[in-house]
């Protein structure tokens, strides 16, 4: 009744074993190819151990060394006019100045999303920015060693098993 069938994938399979789509016959490509991302495995669980190892330093043992990454400042408003130069000097002008409609509405909702920002910063806590930063580090930091290590162990381990299979070659011989 149900006449359903896979995808045959397979048939290509004799395209690749082709002698030009084989580089792996080659013993000298096979052996650049698996030293380089045996090297390019460990570089990233290097760079990723050492992005932990740092963030680690710095909560627990350089606890000021990311004091000034503080990152609360409101979006600046650029005004042509100088004699603007604070908010409250903004909510004057709104009512003084010669401005257009448009531009009226523009400042009042600048100044909503300024108080809107003022609230938002009320609730945080002093080390919001602190925590996203390392936080944002961190995740990657454990991606780099997730992908790093098992590139760099499956390649040193071919290496390995291809230099232990050498050996066992010379001393049969």
């Amino acid at each position: 009744m149900n006449n359903f069938q896979f995808p045959n994938y397979w048939r290509f399979v004799p395209i690749l074993e082709h002698r030009s789509f084989n580089f792996m016959r080659n013993p000298i490509i096979r052996t650049i190819y698996l030293y380089l991302f045996a090297l390019i495995g460990l570089g990233m669980l290097v760079v990723g151990a050492s992005m932990l190892i740092n963030i680690g330093l710095k909560t627990w043992i350089f606890t000021r060394a990311d004091q000034v990454d503080v990152y609360n400042q409101p979006m600046p408003l650029y005004l042509k006019d100088p004699s603007v130069a604070s908010v409250e000097d903004l909510k004057i002008c709104v009512d003084k100045c010669q401005l257009t409609k448009i531009q009226k509405e523009q400042i009042a909702n600048w100044l909503i999303d300024y108080e809107d920002w003022q609230e938002n910063e009320k609730n945080r806590g002093a080390d919001y920015y602190l925590i996203r930063n390392r936080e944002r580090q961190a995740s990657t930091a454990i991606s780099l060693i997730l992908v790093g290590l098992p590139l760099w162990l499956f390649h040193w381990a071919i290496i390995k098993k291809d230099l232990r299979n050498k050996k066992e070659e010379i001393i049969n011989s």
